[in-house]
């Protein structure tokens, strides 16, 4: 799996419908009664975490935590190699008759060395992950989705029955339904 996951991209998307919503019980509600009718669902964009919501919808674990390690352990294996070079190898001087491999000193250093190195690759890894990097244009489907909307998108194809979607989506408190073909949306 890549960082960018493209299956979640809504480009080159054939048709999809999408419902949206202003309370996130209701939305719970949708979410629930769709994934129990066996409709696959695309995304759902909410402007906050909604508990349990990524259970619902079976999504998978993201791999930020593993990248967040590697991350931290790449900066304590550069610190520890900075250190050593040049308190072993460049540079040994015998303080207080102190040895001159590894001392407790050591340790504020590659701690701070291993937090840096993790916030930043974090915070690298995740505008990647998220393709929030300068010249991509954002995939919204509704201003309002980052404000007080909630969004669930269902991909549609010879497998899904679309008025069920609908019927099921308007039962549960949808307040707008639409259908997406090629990129543009068309309220229904």
């Amino acid at each position: 799996m890549a960082i960018i996951d493209n299956n979640l991209s809504l480009r080159n998307r054939n048709k999809m419908l999408v419902g949206v919503w202003e309370d996130e019980d209701k939305l719970i509600e949708a979410t629930s009664e769709l994934v129990h009718a066996g409709v696959k669902i695309h995304d759902v964009y909410t402007p906050y975490p909604v508990h349990g919501l990524d259970r619902i919808i079976n999504a998978r674990r993201s791999w930020l935590s593993i990248v967040a390690f590697l991350c931290g352990m790449t900066g304590f294996a550069l610190a520890f190699w900075m250190i050593y070079y040049m308190y072993v190898q460049d540079w040994p001087v015998d303080v207080g008759n102190k040895p001159v491999r590894f001392t407790p000193s050591w340790v504020p250093v590659l701690f701070e060395a291993t937090v840096l190195c993790t916030a930043f690759g974090m915070g690298f890894f995740f505008f990647l992950r998220n393709r929030m990097i300068w010249g991509i244009q954002p995939e919204l489907l509704d201003d309002r989705q980052t404000d007080d909307r909630m969004i669930i998108t269902v991909e549609t194809g010879d497998h899904v029955d679309e008025n069920q979607v609908l019927k099921i989506m308007k039962a549960h408190g949808a307040v707008e339904l639409r259908e997406r073909i090629a990129g543009v949306q068309t309220a229904l």
